[in-house]
């Protein structure tokens, strides 16, 4: 079975560079395997709120991986999921809308701890870790 590539989002990514279990040995097998993807939402989400010596790790870690960037596709659908939610009345934050359609397009597997932020059903998530 080929393994996918699978995208952290930011509160696998905390935890895992921090090195707390599981997160931290689900992190390094992603990169060993260089299954790694990494969002630029992502990216910035964990910059905002990390340390001088974080920083410097997960710069170091940017130039190893996969970096999906949002294009005019994933801007077309990450508002469409916006949009579709907001109608039926439940607010997603924009940044996880381009996420997922980050993971939809180019059919990658989200890992978060967070399924509720992410309600749509067109991509794999996973949200457990052993």
């Amino acid at each position: 079975m080929e393994i996918k590539l699978v995208l952290p989002d930011t509160n696998i990514l905390i935890p895992a560079l921090g090195r707390v279990e599981p997160y931290a040995s689900f992190l390094e097998k992603l990169i060993r395997s260089k299954n790694l993807a990494i969002s630029v939402i992502t990216a910035s989400e964990f910059l905002v709120k990390a340390r001088v010596d974080e920083e410097k790790i997960f710069n170091a870690l940017l130039q190893r991986v996969n970096i999906f960037s949002i294009d005019l596709p994933i801007a077309q659908l990450g508002a469409a999921y916006r949009k579709k939610y907001l109608e039926k009345g439940k607010k997603i934050a924009l940044p996880d809308c381009f996420i997922a359609a980050t993971c939809k397009i180019h059919r990658v597997t989200l890992a978060t701890l967070n399924k509720k932020d992410y309600p749509m059903e067109d991509f794999k998530i996973l949200d457990k870790f052993k």
